[in-house]
């Protein structure tokens, strides 16, 4: 079955200062390790309901041209927005059902890592035919191995509410994502148990923006005045708010939250 959103990747040229600029956020970040099959390393940002974003570079490019073309094509765009994945819990049994819907996806295969503290990161995957569709994951370690709760900052007080992805077509772009999410969408949305995915009706096809919602999204105003964090604010109704920090390298990302 697929729960739901399991994480968003963000590319970014240069990881340290990648991690500088999401700890200004007031994230807490995490340096994750190598990924030695791809050319590729990371720091994850984690939230409070097990989701995360990754924030990934890359550090062999003749590699990363063949394992990770989704990435090295990621940094020649302004959105940073490379892709999303989402969470099975039997991946063997979704992709013979995703398969049997007549979407097209790739074998399993098996990703790992190494953590800075040496412990090894082991999970499964399975990759679409086509790169503009997320990608199904499961954890083969533990997944407080692969993603721990964040312990400080603001993503103890966030979580993932949707992933807005553009299409040009959205009844065609609907149809293949029922075969793939095997839930049906309205109006091209796919509520998931983690999240949701939106598609949205655009000249592009590509992940647009990330939404993550705050229990309270006044402490998230205070953090980023007292950090001097430069974002817009806007108010929605007296009942809700939407805040948009400026600089987050090229990533798109929306925090919203009921004002108490």
């Amino acid at each position: 079955m697929i729960i739901g959103i399991d994480h968003i990747l963000i590319a970014v040229d240069d990881l340290d200062l990648a991690i500088e600029v999401y700890e200004r956020l007031g994230f807490q970040v995490l340096r994750g390790g190598k990924h030695p099959k791809m050319g590729t390393q990371n720091a994850l940002v984690p939230l409070t309901d097990a989701t995360y974003l990754e924030l990934i570079s890359i550090f062999d490019h003749a590699l990363a041209e063949q394992a990770s073309p989704f990435i090295v094509a990621a940094l020649r765009q302004q959105n940073r927005l490379a892709r999303f994945v989402v969470e099975s819990n039997d991946l063997d049994a979704d992709v013979a059902a995703i398969r049997a819907r007549g979407f097209e996806i790739g074998d399993i295969h098996e990703g790992e890592r190494e953590r800075p503290d040496g412990q090894r990161v082991v999970w499964r995957s399975a990759m679409p035919a086509d790169e503009r569709f997320p990608f199904l994951i499961q954890d083969v370690t533990p997944r407080e191995v692969r993603i721990s709760a964040p312990t400080f900052g603001i993503g103890r007080t966030l979580h993932i509410n949707d992933v807005n992805v553009g299409v040009i077509d959205v009844p065609t772009a609907q149809a293949e994502y029922e075969k793939l999410l095997g839930i049906s969408g309205e109006d091209g949305w796919f509520e998931l148990t983690r999240g949701a995915v939106i598609l949205k009706d655009v000249n592009t096809e590509r992940v647009l923006q990330i939404v993550l919602e705050a229990d309270n999204p006044l402490e998230i105003v205070n953090a980023w005045q007292g950090g001097n964090v430069v974002y817009e604010q806007q108010v929605i109704g007296g009942m809700g708010i939407t805040l948009q920090p400026f600089e987050t390298l090229g990533a798109p990302l929306q925090i919203t939250g009921r004002l108490s």
